[in-house]
């Protein structure tokens, strides 16, 4: 099995819902639920690796402060190597989640120490003494971003590294100009279908992967929500079907349960499709719990290509 390496955001997520609507007019609004999550694409993504038993760093950085600690002992309670640092400058970073009736949520972010996070913060050593590197929030990495992001990618697969990238939203609109420099050194590329239409310009998700390709992506995985994901690995083109749940509840962190089982069963040496239906299936597990982490319980309960898989083999 192949370690990973996890780098990007670590957040409190507090989540509030389910709300019909919000108005500053309101003195008090009456919800059902309000928890404190641990957040953030890469920390998302570390938790539920962990609850799989894949090897997996997290490398981020939090404020010292409450949520920085709450957080830190969560990594430690579940397994994660953390690889995060401290600062004593900057708040941990923090988002609010309002969830409304039918699942679909909006955020109340502050980046904190997440805004500020460099290399000069990363442990590089660490970073790249495992078999795979997986980036989170791309676009919510400014500092990251403009202080080496690029060149540890490029050097991670001239090592021989497995690289993947998960992009979240851009908010100042630079989509493509910040991101051509990164595609020609991902193994994997794992936008959303928006996501992929802003990059690109283009509508269909057909388009949207073949672009990425010609960029020298090696593998594209579009997720596109209940349909599935749409994968382009150079070679052929094909939809893997999603999986309907009972009852949407919360959508925070869908997409970081996908990537997750991805990611846990691509280290495991499964073929692409295989690990995208696996996906699709840990995706699935998310959304039926308020939060973004902790309905991944392990890698047996997101497997459902198991059989199929040791047939081929």
């Amino acid at each position: 099995m192949k370690s990973i390496a996890c780098l990007g955001m670590a957040v409190a997520d507090v989540i509030v819902g389910p709300l019909d609507g919000f108005s500053f007019s309101t003195d008090v609004t009456l919800v059902d639920n309000v928890q404190v999550k641990p957040g953030g694409d890469a920390a998302n993504v570390a938790l539920n690796l962990a609850a799989t038993r894949t090897p997996v760093s997290l490398h981020s950085m939090l404020g010292d402060d409450m949520f920085g600690r709450y957080l830190q002992e969560v990594y430690q309670a579940k397994g994660i190597e953390s690889a995060v640092k401290v600062s004593k400058r900057h708040q941990t970073a923090t988002a609010v989640a309002l969830v409304k009736q039918d699942g679909e949520r909006v955020f109340i972010y502050n980046g904190g120490a997440i805004d500020e996070m460099t290399m000069a913060d990363i442990d590089i050593g660490n970073l790249l003494g495992h078999d795979m590197l997986h980036v989170s929030g791309f676009y919510l990495l400014p500092a990251l971003e403009n202080s080496g992001l690029n060149e540890l990618f490029y050097t991670a697969k001239q090592q021989g590294k497995i690289t993947s990238l998960d992009v979240g939203w851009n908010a100042d609109e630079q989509w493509l100009t910040k991101i051509a420099p990164v595609l020609p050194s991902l193994t994997y590329f794992l936008p959303t279908l928006n996501e992929a239409q802003q990059i690109t310009g283009y509508q269909t998700i057909e388009e949207c992967a073949a672009f990425f390709i010609e960029r020298g992506v090696e593998n594209v995985v579009i997720k596109a929500g209940a349909k599935g994901a749409y994968v382009n690995d150079g070679k052929s083109a094909y939809w893997v079907k999603g999986e309907r749940v009972a009852k949407v509840v919360d959508t925070t962190g869908a997409g970081d349960g996908f990537v997750s089982g991805f990611l846990a069963a691509i280290s495991r040496g499964y073929q692409l499709e295989q690990a995208v239906e696996v996906a699709n299936h840990a995706g699935a597990r998310v959304v039926q719990q308020y939060g973004s982490s902790g309905a991944i319980k392990s890698f047996e309960q997101i497997d459902i290509t198991r059989k199929v898989y040791e047939d081929a083999i």
